[in-house]
């Protein structure tokens, strides 16, 4: 199925990992453990917190991904992960979480009840690592040329190919002089599954299972830095669902 009959629809993209990142005004005194409990429901299950440095962070199984809350001096992080038993059964190597809509909508359960009890904010960030599997490097490259159209792409004869491009747009919320940089880079990623047998006088063979391609898309969506006021509370939650938007137009669209 396409889309505008040329592009794929947005669930074809498969998430790496998906954040959302804010950059707090003030040190953040509240305790940070009560956030994932009020929010999340049920406890982390690992724990680790440095208060003399200013570092925290809590782990748990959330829909069946990690969820972790990192802190660290002027920075918040509600990050969305694989879990570690599902890196260990992957048989391809691309990890996927899911389709780009399912773990936005998973990671915005937490994020959008927590954003009233968030710190006072400077700075908001939505990022994603998304992946697209292809049969191969060629393929991969045919169709990141239907999403770069200010960039010519030859399969054939192109290799290592990395483009990175930020364009930014004034918010549409409510935010007086509010500018969004909306940060992209493509590529096609190649993960070459090996195995590899020791021998008993410590002789090494390797043999070549396959290989997995897939374009790659990473997104950051965020507020820019030459903002020097404190993000409204109340516009907080309109301005994550337009960073989120953001990011799935590209997702959608392509570099435009």
């Amino acid at each position: 199925m396409m889309t505008n009959g040329s592009l794929p629809p947005v669930d074809v993209w498969q998430v790496e990992t998906m954040r959302v990142t804010v950059f707090p005004s003030e040190v953040v005194t509240t305790d940070p453990a009560s956030w994932w409990d009020d929010v999340v429901g049920f406890p982390p299950e690992t724990v680790v917190a440095r208060p003399k440095i200013g570092q925290f962070q809590a782990r748990g199984d959330f829909e069946g991904r990690q969820l972790a809350l990192q802190i660290q001096p002027g920075r918040v992080e509600w990050v969305v992960g694989p879990l570690a038993k599902a890196i260990e059964e992957e048989d391809s190597g691309l990890t996927s979480l899911g389709p780009f809509p399912e773990v936005l909508n998973s990671l915005s359960k937490v994020v959008v009840p927590w954003l009233p009890k968030a710190p006072a904010l400077q700075r908001f960030a939505f990022g994603a690592i998304l992946m697209q599997p292809v049969d191969s490097v060629r393929a991969g490259y045919t169709l990141l040329q239907k999403y770069l159209g200010s960039v010519r792409l030859d399969p054939d004869s192109s290799s290592d190919f990395f483009y990175q491009i930020n364009r930014p747009r004034p918010s549409r919320t409510a935010i007086a002089a509010l500018r969004l940089n909306r940060l992209t880079k493509w590529s096609v990623q190649v993960i070459r599954r090996m195995t590899m047998t020791i021998g008993a006088e410590g002789t090494t063979a390797t043999r070549a299972l396959g290989e997995d391609a897939a374009c790659r898309l990473e997104l950051d969506i965020n507020t820019a830095p030459d903002f020097t006021g404190v993000l409204p509370v109340e516009q907080l939650g309109a301005l994550l669902q337009e960073l989120t938007d953001l990011g799935r137009e590209i997702a959608q669209r392509g570099d435009i």
